[in-house]
């Protein structure tokens, strides 16, 4: 599906009937990725009626909620990536980078490609901070963009399907960030954590991740949503926290 077609009609649904939308063609996206990563005695019987054809003509008549479903069609040409390509921008909508399942650095891609251009001039990007930024800084660590607005604002991209040890590393380290600029401000900041939301299946990460989402000290964005950011920017009129 496409994440920029989807955060199109975002106002024309309610809060909770969008988020319906969004979860449910995710949770379709995963089920339907891992039939490509599974052997086929493996997969479920779950993940198997993706593969049917009858199953999507059945939806097709059948399913009449918020997300519908076509009759399903056969199309004779070989499968490569630039024929799923040409039918993606045929049928559904420009073909996006987020348009393929996100390995770590294909999050850390998308965010620089679709958030960074439109906030270049706001704030510093890509940034190594240390203690000759921070005096209480005792490490260096690198930050993807800090603003100030009266405030401080910042934002980090985290892989929440990394190994527990190393997420739990990385959040700690910007909560860490956090609170040093804090201290340096003496006031409260504006602080994103950018990325998906962990599989279910994988309990601990998904912990963290729901322990993030409901913070009072981060503000977690869905990698496909960076227009939050982008839109708190441009209405608190944030500049870079260095001068370029």
């Amino acid at each position: 599906f496409s994440s920029e077609k989807l955060l199109a009609i975002k106002s024309l649904l309610s809060s909770e009937k969008y988020n319906l939308v969004k979860n449910y063609l995710k949770s379709l996206e995963n089920d339907i990725h891992h039939i490509s990563l599974e052997k086929i005695n493996t997969i479920s019987q779950k993940n198997v009626e993706w593969t049917q054809f009858g199953y999507l003509s059945y939806l097709s008549n059948y399913a009449s909620n918020l997300v519908q479903f076509s009759e399903p069609k056969i199309i004779d040409i070989e499968f490569t990536q630039n024929n799923f390509k040409r039918l993606f921008e045929k049928y559904i909508f420009t073909y996006a980078q987020d348009a393929e399942y996100s390995t770590s650095q294909m999050i850390v891609e998308q965010v620089k490609e679709n958030l960074y251009p439109k906030i270049n001039t706001r704030v510093n990007l890509d940034i190594t901070l240390d203690s000759s930024n921070f005096e209480n800084l005792f490490a260096p660590i690198e930050v993807n963009f800090l603003g100030i607005n009266g405030m401080p604002v910042a934002g980090q991209t985290i892989d929440f399907s990394k190994k527990h040890y190393f997420l739990e590393n990385d959040v700690t380290r910007f909560v860490a960030l956090t609170k040093v600029i804090e201290l340096a401000e003496n006031k409260r900041g504006q602080f994103y954590i950018l990325g998906r939301e962990p599989e279910n299946s994988d309990v601990k990460n998904h912990q963290l991740w729901e322990q993030i989402r409901d913070s009072d000290i981060l503000e977690f964005v869905d990698a496909d949503e960076t227009g939050i950011v982008e839109e708190y920017m441009e209405s608190h009129d944030v500049r870079p926290y260095f001068k370029k």
